[in-house]
């Protein structure tokens, strides 16, 4: 695995494997905490059958979440603005006044991103803000 942290987390809409893990789809993912008054969501990341955390990932400002407790694969992609759009209209995050106004809900929308894995079993979507590598999580969440 590369040696990922904060700077080498891409943010930009579309970008392809998010943390930039080497074959990330040897890992497998498990919600680990959500801190519902923060809105933050940490996930640990193990690889093959090892039983501890390889590391962790924490979104921010977490709007929506789709997922199963555990998935295999830590391939997250950023999907495109108008992916991300549809997707916060189609739950209700937003009003379906967005696609004639687009501007209306730019507040939401200029910062939320689509965090996606894609796997053969279930679907893994995430709406958040921003992402973080985390070699552990915050003494205070153990």
């Amino acid at each position: 695995m590369k040696s990922a942290g904060a700077d080498m987390v891409k943010t930009e809409r579309g970008s392809k494997n998010a943390f930039n893990i080497s074959d990330p789809r040897r890992y497998r993912c498990q919600v680990y905490h959500y801190h519902r008054r923060l809105s933050r969501l940490y996930i640990s990341v193990y690889k093959g059958r090892r039983n501890e955390p390889a590391f962790y990932l924490l979104f921010s400002d977490v709007a929506y979440l789709e997922a199963p407790m555990s998935w295999l694969s830590a391939e997250f992609d950023i999907a495109e603005r108008a992916d991300c759009i549809d997707l916060m209209a189609r739950v209700g995050l937003v009003g379906e006044a967005i696609h004639q106004f687009p501007d209306a809900y730019a507040a939401i929308t200029d910062y939320a991103r689509l965090y996606q894995v894609r796997s053969s079993h279930s679907a893994i979507r995430i709406i958040a803000s921003s992402a973080a590598f985390l070699r552990n999580p915050p003494p205070d969440i153990e």
